[in-house]
């Protein structure tokens, strides 16, 4: 039997297959789908923190104004191990969100100085806050802020910075006051690091930013704030909330104008208080180097120098060692050092160094001496009081020419009654003072002790006195004198018991009988004497003839004094008298 093979014929099929429809309309299906899902995809925002605290991946939200606008998709820790890298997919149409000024942070329960925020978190979780900026420019990496920022970047208002060499002076939400009232917020504070100081970014809201001028100053508003100095005792009071956080305010200095309003990111110093401020517009000053040899307890640097009650300078350091070598020796031979500063702005206008320090020079000369004084009883503070203690014989003769700033009227000048215009007695040539010495580069100013300084040196020259004193030898002259007063005693006490004796004896108490006895005779012999007794009338009859007689003796008596020898002699008898004619007509 013959095998015969069948050869099979083979011809290519020149039509498609209808079979292919399917894998194709699968891939075509499912490039679509991916472009759509790529295209209706929001952006993927990278975001670094210091911690992960209250976010979860695949449910922590992102939103902007309270709307959902993106997801956290992962949580991680950055290579390093230092930080957290957390992923976010942003919903579509949000691409626009995201550019160099946005901002973002984690809304938590908060509790702080403006209060309790938050607190809708407590329930649904905390969530990143995204604040949208104005810039053209994308941006998908950002890092988190640790605090969210008081404003939005458009926010009506002006934004500068304050300078401040405390690092405690505000925090992030004090509030920004021009004459207690709220106008701002305090938004970032940061180190300096080249500066080396505290600088704070304040946002002042519309319409309160035409407010910030050029000359405006800022201060940190304290609650309460209580300053015992040489200048006295003064309490301010600020707002409830200033007392319990703290916070600036800012003004204009009076006298001053206002000045041209500022633009964003200008730069202003913090100072202490508004005191301070007032201090610090005084630059220009002469620096004049003080030794006291008495206690400087109480003094303190920014205590007032004044010049009879008028402030005209202030304390710069005490005590001042620097650029001294052995500062002990110097404080031992010359007395503790206090370096203080004559400001020319306190005196009058247009004064200038030069003739400030001509003026000083005079005025010492002349007596100008410090000296410290009490200016708070209640803390003891002290300042420095400049004034004309004494005068100096060698300028006695020019005392009329006085310095403008700081001598006093001199001797020899009257005041006119009506015109009030001062008129010199003598005019002088003033003789030019001596320069002041030098210490440290510092000119020296000559200083005197206080009243209680003068008090305390009296006193201790009045115990010098008393310590030297023979107080030994006028205490034994004491004891003799005592010895001799005691003997003394004892023999008045003798007298005393002798004449008690004495009174007491039988003799001593007769007398008064017999006295009465003696002054009964004397009576009866007085009543004998008187007018009618026949004593009496004896001795009147005796008296009447020895007058008698006395007559009768007048005659001879007169012519014994005519002529002594007439009892010898007799006397010629006296013609008689005869009258005088009267002249005849």
């Amino acid at each position: 039997m013959t095998n015969s093979a069948v050869q099979a014929n083979i011809r290519k099929i020149s039509q498609w297959s209808p079979i292919w429809i399917v894998p194709v309309a699968a891939v075509l299906i499912g490039s679509w789908m991916l472009y759509h899902t790529f295209k209706n995809q929001g952006p993927t925002v990278t975001m670094l923190a210091s911690n992960a605290e209250g976010i979860i991946s695949g449910k922590t939200q992102i939103k902007s104004r309270s709307v959902d606008v993106g997801k956290v998709v992962s949580v991680e820790l950055s290579q390093d191990l230092k930080q957290v890298v957390i992923r976010a997919r942003m919903n579509p149409g949000t691409a626009n969100l995201l550019n160099d000024e946005s901002q973002l942070w984690v809304v938590k329960p908060t509790i702080g100085r403006g209060g309790v925020s938050g607190l809708n978190t407590l329930l649904s979780g905390a969530y990143i806050e995204l604040q949208p900026g104005k810039s053209d420019s994308g941006k998908y990496f950002f890092e988190l802020l640790e605090t969210p920022p008081i404003a939005p970047p458009d926010a009506p208002g002006v934004r500068i910075f304050l300078s401040s060499s405390d690092a405690a002076a505000l925090a992030v939400g004090d509030p920004i006051l021009y004459r207690g009232y709220d106008v701002g917020t305090v938004e970032r504070s940061e180190f300096d690091m080249t500066k080396r100081n505290m600088r704070y970014q304040l946002f002042i809201r519309a319409p309160y930013d035409a407010l910030v001028t050029e000359n405006v100053r800022f201060w940190k508003a304290s609650g309460m704030a209580l300053d015992m100095s040489a200048e006295g005792v003064r309490i301010e009071m600020a707002s409830m909330a200033t007392l319990l956080g703290g916070g600036v305010t800012f003004d204009v200095l009076d006298g001053w104008p206002a000045g041209n309003k500022v633009a964003d990111d200008a730069d202003f110093q913090l100072f202490e208080n508004r005191k301070s401020i007032q201090d610090g517009l005084y630059n220009e000053y002469l620096e004049y180097l003080l030794f006291f040899d008495e206690s400087i307890r109480g003094l303190t640097a920014g205590a007032p120098v004044e010049y009879r009650g008028v402030r005209i300078g202030t304390v710069a350091s005490v005590p001042y060692f620097f650029n001294m070598k052995n500062p002990l020796q110097v404080a031992f031979n010359k007395g503790i050092p206090v370096l203080i500063r004559i400001e020319t702005g306190r005196l009058y206008d247009n004064l200038t160094l030069p003739q400030l320090r001509q003026e000083l020079d005079q005025a010492v000369s002349k007596g100008l001496r410090a000296v410290l004084k009490t200016g708070n009883l209640l803390t003891g503070g002290l300042y420095i009081d400049l004034n004309q203690l004494e005068a100096d014989s060698k300028n006695a003769a020019t005392a009329a020419a006085a310095p403008a700033a700081f001598a006093a009227p001199a001797d020899g000048v009257t005041a006119n009654a009506t015109t009030d215009v001062e008129t010199p007695a003598i005019v002088a040539t003033p003789l030019l003072p001596e320069p002041l010495p030098e210490f440290a580069g510092y000119k020296i100013l000559p200083t005197s002790r206080s009243g209680l300084g003068h008090i305390e040196q009296k006193v201790l020259q009045a115990l010098d006195k008393i310590n030297n004193l023979p107080v030994e030898q006028v205490l034994a002259d004491s004891s003799a004198t005592l010895n001799a007063t005691k003997d003394l005693m004892q023999q008045s006490q003798q007298l005393v018991l002798s004449l008690d004796a004495l009174v007491k004896a039988d003799a001593t108490q007769q007398l008064p009988a017999e006295v009465n006895k003696s002054l009964a005779d004397l009576r009866k012999t007085l009543a004998g004497l008187s007018p009618g007794s026949p004593v009496y009338e004896r001795i009147n009859s005796n008296l009447q003839a020895m007058d008698k007689v006395l007559r009768d003796l007048q005659p001879v008596v007169q012519t014994l004094n005519q002529q002594s020898n007439a009892l010898i002699i007799s006397a010629d008898p006296a013609a008689d008298p005869e009258p005088e004619q009267g002249n005849q007509p």
